[in-house]
């Protein structure tokens, strides 16, 4: 390349820095390229299943990308891009303009290409002039690199932001990549349309790593572009090895001791935990679906089996997707306990595997961490620069748990991927290859349910595997989980028959739906005791006797507020007793110290010096996969499942009568009776029977006062439940029902109400969900991912809980204004509460907006709170609601946010 210098693509910036120096357009779009390739190379997992997925030869799929990639920033060669800098134009191209930028330079891009290069490189394989070319396909992934696909209307786009030098030099750059790359045209690799979703969650990662000035300093001399495109593949090689990002083998001697951080001294597998060490695997996608009792060791035999699937089907990772934070917490422990973790034992002995939280709480475990990019400025139409994506990306662990050989999570990060929410196609690309584990998939709503189906039917198409838990299914919801994923490997299956055993494990492959039912571990088959109280006095008086045995016990209330108004009714009444408060409405930072406080006193190694004479108010948050272990337990009344799993908490785990833990003896503290606070019982009630006594219950389960009745029928009937062997009858006997043949006339519209309210939320579910079927595009809106609705319910936003100290805005938890410190100084609220800010008196609303620059995303995505203390652990501030009513709300280390009234 001789007359490179001439070359008119030199003239164009792509990053700018301070003063006036940037980073060529060509050398930028040659960065993400080589990042392209390196983690392609350095992952061959990944090659392979996108190339499967794109139906082209692995070599083929790698030159594409590296020539498609170069292409993701033509949007950056329009003069209203370049004019963002007039210093830089001016500099470069000795011109200025008044052209302005109403439009991103992605859907500039693909603009460029649709109306005016695409004529020039014609692929003759297209018949007509509107059908869409394999290149077309691809300028669209490599041009939605900002986490979502690039706009539709074209019209006039060309004509408005380009002039006839920006046209010439990007089919000059365009020409060079290809004489780079060694092709005489572009590439004709048709991409199925589902496989260009992975493809763009490719580009966005690249992009990102791409975009780091640590590996990729700006650079403004003029050289040739073979000579710089090797300086970029060794820039690369260092970007995606510093990223912490790898393809580890997996381990050849993993076992059940292995899954405990420190194993116990007798272990014994479970019949499930025994079956997971043995049942045959196939070496292509696999769904697996465990039903079993609490404590038959689920996650040791999830964690058996995503290890043998690794092994089987060539390495990936795994996922953990649990219901609530507070369960990925413990799962997280879990895995980063014993040494080595127990994570690291999944892989070789000399591999360095990546574990990542969900949240701030933690980064990754290894020390190998991108050094954050200096951030660049907003390109002024609302996109921020990927620099600073990829700043947030490091500080987001969110997006990174996915990512990571094993992330950990809530399952809404998953579900993210199948949601038109900015940045789902890196979720899904991080899903790819491995094994998703989803917990308390019992706990799904039809709408959640829904979302679920489509992200199996996804990952199977992606070659994933999935491993699901529950204490108990619905036979219908079983069924359409398997259905979904059977689509996804292109399988139709015939309905498949309900099978009453229980406990059971349902594998479904290649070859077909398998049954196995399986044995209860003695130690966990019982019979509970349930009694029914009618009112709060009663269960205060189930605590007093409690107490005053020197047990421990639990309240586990429906919602938040009766949770805090009981617990705080207690504390008044009985200042003698130890009482502790758990709920959701806590910022990260306190609900993580009770968390740890409350598995420290009622987990399945603590004793009687924690347990004797405590007692906690709690809500949902410690009925799903938390390990403890209550002498006494109280539950509002709730759907049969549900009760069933708290019922799980109640004399879990042996002990001898002062509560000490014998795992080799039998338990010592009498019988299980689950106390259940209830409505007065009737026969035949009326329409409002459960809330005109429990009001909070009947809003919790929306419609649900139908099935409730039934499940609290059963239960008289039975005078409590044996597990294993009533949860079948008890969960289909509610659930596969009709409503005028099983419920009494006062509840027969209400169960008609569930029933259609369920079919409202499949069909929701069905609207929001991405059509992967159709290629990357967009087809309506997205949203950004704090937004995007993985459960239905009323739409809720962050509140950042702040102090103003010497004129700065810090955490109300932390001096620092680092991304974790606001985080754990954060906590969410329905968007109907907290709707907007206050701005603190003697602040301007510039100088506020200044304040919160230092917030993670610079305060866009939540509701600032500034507070003043009261006294001691107490603090209050101000918020408006929808209404524009302005609350004041108390913050306490004991009972969490609460409004003042």
């Amino acid at each position: 390349m001789a007359t490179h210098r001439a070359l008119p693509f030199y003239r164009y910036w792509g990053k700018a820095g301070e003063g006036n120096t940037c980073h060529l357009l060509p050398y930028h779009a040659l960065d993400v390229a080589a990042c392209g390739v390196k983690l392609l190379e350095r992952l061959p997992r990944w090659r392979q299943l996108l190339a499967t997925m794109a139906e082209t030869e692995e070599a083929s799929l790698v030159q594409a990308l590296t020539i498609f990639l170069s292409l993701h920033d033509l949007g950056k060669f329009a003069t209203s891009f370049q004019n963002l800098r007039p210093d830089l134009l001016e500099k470069l191209q000795h011109r200025h303009s008044n052209k302005g930028y109403p439009t991103r330079h992605d859907t500039l891009g693909y603009a460029l290409w649709r109306e005016q290069l695409q004529s020039r490189w014609r692929d003759t394989s297209r018949r007509r002039r509107t059908s869409e070319s394999p290149a077309d396909a691809w300028m669209r992934v490599v041009t939605g690199h900002h986490g979502q696909p690039p706009g539709e209307n074209l019209t006039g786009l060309l004509r408005d932001h380009f002039e006839a030098e920006d046209i010439a030099a990007a089919e000059a750059f365009l020409q060079t990549v290809l004489e780079l790359a060694g092709a005489d045209s572009l590439p004709k690799v048709a991409l199925p349309p589902e496989a260009t979703w992975w493809l763009a969650g490719l580009t966005v990662l690249a992009d990102w790593l791409g975009s780091n000035i640590e590996f990729f300093p700006y650079c403004e001399a003029i050289l040739p572009l073979c000579d710089y495109w090797k300086c970029a593949l060794e820039q690369a090689e260092r970007a995606v090895e510093a990223a912490g990002l790898s393809s580890d083998p997996p381990s050849e001697d993993f076992t059940l001791a292995k899954c405990f951080a420190d194993p116990p001294a007798n272990l014994t597998p479970t019949p499930l935990q025994r079956w997971a060490e043995t049942v045959a695997l196939d070496s292509g996608p696999s769904l697996f679906i465990l039903e079993d009792v609490t404590g038959a060791g689920k996650t040791e035999a999830a964690l058996l089996l995503a290890q043998r699937l690794l092994r089987k089907q060539g390495g990936g990772g795994l996922y953990f997707g649990l219901p609530t934070m507070a369960t990925a917490n413990g799962i997280y422990q879990r895995l980063g306990g014993g040494k080595p973790p127990v994570y690291r034992r999944l892989f070789a002995p000399d591999a360095h595997p990546s574990l990542v939280l969900a949240h701030s709480r933690a980064g990754l475990i290894r020390e190998r961490l991108l050094p954050p990019p200096k951030p660049e400025g907003d390109y002024g139409d609302g996109t921020e620069a990927a620099a600073n994506h990829c700043s947030d990306w490091l500080a987001d662990n969110r997006k990174k748990a996915l990512l990571a050989e094993v992330g950990v999570g809530t399952i809404d990060q998953a579900l993210l991927a199948v949601l038109p929410s900015r940045h789902q196609s890196l979720r899904l690309f991080g899903l790819l290859g491995k094994v998703l584990i989803v917990d308390e998939v019992h706990a799904c709503d039809a709408y959640t349910n829904r979302l679920l189906e489509h992200l199996l039917r996804a990952h199977a198409r992606a070659g994933g595997s999935a491993v699901l838990l529950s204490a108990t299914l619905p036979h219908k919801q079983k069924a359409e989980l398997i259905r979904a994923f059977a689509e996804g490997l292109g399988d139709e299956i015939c309905e498949m028959e309900p099978c009453d055993a229980y406990p059971l494990a349902t594998v479904f492959d290649r070859n077909g739906i398998r049954l196995q039912p399986l044995k209860t571990r003695p130690e966990v088959a019982r019979q509970m005791v349930v009694e029914f109280i009618e009112c709060e006095d009663q269960a205060e008086a189930v605590l007093a006797e409690a107490i005053a045995l020197e047990s421990c016990a639990c309240w586990i209330c429906n919602t938040v507020d009766d949770a805090r108004r009981r617990f705080e009714q207690l504390v008044r009444r009985h200042q003698d007793w130890n009482l502790d408060l758990f709920h959701a409405r806590f910022t990260l930072h306190d609900r993580i110290a009770i968390e740890q406080r409350v598995v420290r006193n009622f987990g399945k190694h603590s004793g009687p010096t924690e347990r004797r004479g405590r007692v906690l108010i709690a809500t949902q948050v410690v009925e799903q996969s938390l390990d403890l272990d209550f002498d006494v337990l109280i539950s509002d009344l709730a759907p049969i499942d549900l009760l069933i799993q708290r019922a799980g908490r109640l004399k879990r785990h042996p002990r001898d009568k002062d509560g000490r833990y014998t795992p080799d003896a039998p338990d010592q503290r009498g019988p299980p009776r689950l106390t259940v606070l209830a409505p007065p019982w009737d026969d035949d009630p009326p329409a409002h029977w459960l809330r005109q006594v429990l009001p909070g219950t009947a809003a919790v389960y929306e419609a649900e006062d139908a099935h409730l009745w039934l499940g609290m029928k059963l239960l008289r009937e039975r005078h409590g439940f044996a597990m294993p062997g009533d949860a079948r009858f008890l969960i289909e006997g509610v659930y596969d029902t009709d409503p005028f043949e099983d419920f009494p006339e006062g509840l027969q519209g209400k169960g008609m109400e569930a029933e259609g309210l369920e079919k409202c939320k499949q069909s929701i579910g069905e609207d929001k969900v991405l059509k992967l079927a159709d290629s990357y595009s967009l087809n309506g809106p997205w949203l950004d991912e704090d937004t995007a609705p993985t459960r239905l319910g009323e739409p809720t936003t962050t509140v950042w809980l702040a102090r103003l100290a010497e004129g700065r805005l810090l955490p109300l938890h932390s001096d620092s204004t680092t991304p974790e410190a606001w985080l754990e100084s954060s906590l969410t609220l329905r968007q109907t509460l907290a709707c907007h800010e206050v701005i603190p008196d003697g602040v301007s609303p510039e100088g506020w907006q200044k304040l919160k620059e230092g917030l993670p995303g610079r305060g866009k995505w939540g509701v600032v709170v500034a507070l003043n203390p009261v006294k001691e652990n107490l603090w209050e501030g101000q918020i408006q609601s929808e209404q524009a009513r302005i609350r004041t709300v108390v913050y306490s280390h004991v009972t969490g946010l609460v409004f003042k009234e």
